[in-house]
């Protein structure tokens, strides 16, 4: 049965009033409207007119939500800092009574997808794609591009920080054309500028007495960021390429330098079954990066001609804790998938690249709210098995379809003939 939003539930008004925003009445209004017709929405694409008809709330209107967007003087950092401070203060209280000590930041970055022939979107540029079956033009997928910052302290994951990312043709172009108006100027920051904003950021209100390991794919494989990181106090384990150099030989060559290392069996549980990878590793230092490292090399098989490189910046960690702590990246990758294909992040038809970052915030908002809650049980039953982020979504929308079931009611109690419900529930 359809679900209309005829009130915003308790729990995420609760939320949403404890970030302190510091929004207007109708900003408020308009927020709130958004994040709940998100969670409620089993459109496929989640545009504002999809939206709009969900709720039968005072002031919904989709050309308001467009310049609530586009023209309302908020900007998207206001949004992201405080559901970061929130969700921090939330980790510490879960830290309080788990008294887990292992805390894991996974850094990823995600493109969102448009048609080939999108031009008028500001955020929207070709960029370098690394999944084949989303390739537009060779190697390149016109999208738009964030970066994410994930937590996880034991069983609580949540999405932490996020950035919108642009190329520096697109900061350029975008520039140029902001010559002689009052738009402000944009600054150029590469992704591993943007990761270490966002490190920087949460460094601050981190619990205190975790150990923190910070994982990340190749593609942020570079000195600085790994400094940067040690500079904190903090490990790094990453991904890398063959050509990465450790001691005298490449990544690529260490295998057969190893052979008289007997191969250690890692066992590693993936989604629906075990796996065991052969390994060897050795111990080495890296260009313009002080410090011995741990580099691993993993095969699936013993004949296997594509082998996947790690490397660590803790020596004392033992192998099998560095492949499983590395596992733990993955919950980024569900996070970009629920974002994207559930809560619409690419479904933004917005110009101004500004109103595009505050999509973007609602929606990372929205994802928060979901994570937090599927969280709560954790402060009153520290093992408490956590249902998946699924069910917290259908929870949100079983909610709505009761208030639309008692709206109903209230409508036919009033007197409403079949013929003026129609009109009140289905509006053309």
């Amino acid at each position: 049965m359809p679900s209309w939003i005829v009130a915003h539930s308790e729990t995420l008004c609760n939320f949403w009033l404890a970030l302190q925003v510091g929004f207007s009445a109708a900003q408020q209004q308009h927020a709130l409207n958004v994040i709940e017709a998100l969670l409620v929405c089993p459109a496929k694409h989640k545009t504002l007119a999809a939206l709009t008809r969900l709720l039968r709330l005072p002031h919904a209107d989709e050309f308001a939500l467009a310049d609530f967007f586009r023209a309302s003087p908020w900007q998207a950092g206001q949004v992201r800092t405080a559901v970061m401070r929130f969700l921090l203060g939330f980790v510490g209280q879960v830290q309080r009574v788990t008294r887990h000590r292992l805390l894991f930041l996974s850094v990823d970055d995600s493109l969102c997808r448009k048609h080939a022939r999108t031009r008028a979107l500001e955020a929207v540029g070709w960029h370098h794609d690394h999944n084949k079956a989303r390739r537009q033009l060779g190697h390149c997928t016109n999208a738009s591009c964030y970066a994410s910052l994930h937590l996880q302290l034991g069983p609580l994951q949540l999405p932490l920080n996020w950035r919108l990312y642009l190329k520096r043709s697109q900061v350029a172009t975008l520039n140029r054309q902001r010559r002689g108006s009052d738009r402000p100027r944009l600054v150029y920051q590469g992704l591993a500028d943007l990761v270490m904003a966002m490190l920087d950021e949460v460094a601050p209100h981190l619990p205190a007495g975790c150990r923190v390991y910070v994982l990340f794919d190749a593609w942020y494989d570079n000195h600085h960021l790994q400094r940067f990181i040690r500079a904190h106090g903090w490990h790094w384990i990453c991904a890398s390429r063959s050509n990465r150099r450790v001691g005298d030989f490449q990544l690529g060559q260490w295998w057969s330098h190893l052979s008289q290392q007997r191969c250690e069996r890692i066992p590693l549980r993936l989604a629906s079954r075990s796996h065991v990878y052969l390994t060897r590793h050795t111990v080495g230092r890296l260009r313009r990066y002080p410090g011995d490292v741990v580099a691993l090399i993993s095969k699936r098989a013993r004949r296997d001609t594509q082998p996947a490189y790690f490397l660590c910046s803790d020596t004392a960690l033992s192998l099998r804790c560095m492949v499983k702590y590395y596992s733990y990246r993955w919950q980024a990758e569900v996070d970009n998938w629920f974002l994207k294909e559930r809560l619409g992040l690419a479904d933004f038809r917005l110009r101004p690249v500004e109103a595009i970052a505050n999509w973007h915030a609602l929606v990372m908002a929205t994802y928060a709210f979901m994570a937090y809650r599927r969280a709560l049980p954790l402060l009153e039953r520290p093992t408490t098995a956590l249902a998946p982020l699924a069910e917290v979504l259908a929870a949100q929308r079983q909610t709505h379809a009761r208030q639309t079931v008692v709206e109903i009611a209230r409508l036919v109690r009033a007197g409403y003939s079949d013929a003026q419900l129609l009109a009140e529930l289905f509006p053309t």
